[in-house]
């Protein structure tokens, strides 16, 4: 999983710089999606994106880090960041806020990669808890729009991998998603079974099968969009079917 990094800083060497070592060091699990100049606009930024992380200067114009982040916890509890900075006086302030890490600058590059091994690691027992809690309460997160949705699984009737994202089918809307075809496997009870490298299909939801050159096309009830399925699969969904009847 790739984890959306937000970007606080009142100097524009100072981010280019970090951008530079983030995209070296760890692009394979990190992406920037923005930058902030100050305090203020850092805060509105992490409304409007949600970011996974904020890696953010303290001694910013017009409100400073530590106040920033704090404001933002108070409507993301969850966000998770690391404070960048030249001077040391801030550090008992910053980990009493629960900051991950407090890297000094000037930034040395295995300095950050510690720091943001620190930060996946966190992150990525922060998804597995949220996962856990969402399945037992039969429901999937799903970023879409720069929302957040909680969709009920019942209500799923086939996700579809396109291009680099994966669109959720509902009866009442679809949804795109940049997870992975893997991340809603995680979510989903034996009534989902994965048809085609490109599906997963809700088999509670089917109405009928039909043939499409050398695969299968499977339709669900009220729904006009069909999804796939493969040669190699459709035998083992043919015997799944009748113990799934909708």
């Amino acid at each position: 999983m790739t984890y959306r990094i937000l970007i606080a800083d009142d100097q524009e060497a100072s981010r280019k710089v970090l951008k530079q070592m983030i995209d070296k060091v760890a692009s394979d699990s990190f992406s920037i999606i923005d930058e902030a100049v100050d305090g203020v606009e850092l805060v509105e930024k992490v409304i409007q994106h949600q970011p996974d992380l904020v890696m953010c200067d303290i001694e910013m114009p017009r409100k400073r880090g530590i106040d920033a982040i704090r404001e933002c916890v108070q409507t993301m509890p969850s966000l998770a960041y690391i404070f960048t900075t030249a001077h040391d006086r801030f550090a008992v302030e910053a980990f009493d806020l629960n900051a991950l890490d407090y890297v000094m600058k000037p930034i040395q590059i295995s300095r950050l990669h510690l720091a943001l091994n620190r930060a996946k690691k966190r992150l990525e027992q922060k998804q597995t808890e949220e996962a856990e809690t969402q399945k037992a309460n039969n429901r999937i997160p799903i970023r879409f729009n720069r929302s957040l949705y909680y969709v009920q699984v019942e209500d799923i009737l086939f996700i579809e991998k396109r291009d680099r994202k994966s669109v959720i089918h509902t009866p009442y809307q679809s949804y795109s998603s940049t997870e992975t075809l893997e991340y809603f496997l995680d979510f989903l009870d034996d009534s989902f079974v994965q048809s085609h490298r490109s599906f997963i299909i809700h088999l509670t939801h089917i109405s009928h099968i039909q043939t499409s050159g050398k695969s299968y096309l499977v339709y669900f009830h009220g729904y006009d969009t069909p999804a796939q399925i493969s040669k190699q699969n459709i035998q083992r969904i043919h015997e799944l079917m009748s113990y799934f009847q909708s």
